[in-house]
């Protein structure tokens, strides 16, 4: 035999021996070995669950006193009529937007092209967002408290599902 089969070999024989010297583990624990047990830790408490359930609750109602909010704001367009844009809207904006991107592609590291493009990016944001009225329409008291209702509820939710939780792990530990 060659010298490099005698040296794995003698690898095998001594991997075989440290294997026989090895303790065995039972019967019964080699069969759960691929399940891990559960720590009593990783069980949430009664508390946790309660604060778990509120916050959800509380961010379910904030979500729903948006969205009636939302639902009875109308919006309308009128603002950029003060600056001087009145029904033309924002068409010279497009102007320096172009110029940069055709600064761009001639040069990809051009400063002032990429300026200009972000300041005309910023420019056609702002007139369409200012060119937005909302307005809230006439409604009863009762539409009104209905509206925001959810919000306080939501919120009441929230403190208290973050005051059950603060005061679960004062105790935990």
């Amino acid at each position: 035999m060659t010298r490099p089969e005698d040296e794995i070999k003698e690898k095998l024989a001594e991997l075989e021996a440290s294997l026989e010297e090895a303790p065995q583990l039972p019967a019964s624990s080699q069969k759960s070995a691929s399940v891990a047990p559960v720590a009593k830790e990783q069980i949430p408490s009664g508390d946790e669950m309660a604060s778990d359930l509120h916050i959800c609750v509380g961010f379910g109602l904030l979500l729903l006193g948006c969205f009636l909010v939302m639902n009875h704001v109308h919006v309308g367009t009128g603002f950029m009529a003060w600056l001087g844009f009145h029904q033309a809207g924002f068409g010279l904006a497009i102007i320096p937007l172009l110029l940069g991107i055709g600064l761009i592609l001639f040069d990809a590291k051009s400063r002032s092209g990429w300026i200009l493009t972000v300041a005309a990016v910023a420019l056609i944001l702002f007139a369409v967002l200012s060119q937005l009225v909302m307005t809230f329409p006439t409604t009863s008291l009762l539409g009104l408290v209905i509206m925001f209702l959810p919000f306080a509820a939501g919120g009441a939710f929230l403190a208290r599902g973050f005051k059950i939780r603060r005061g679960s792990g004062n105790q935990g530990g």
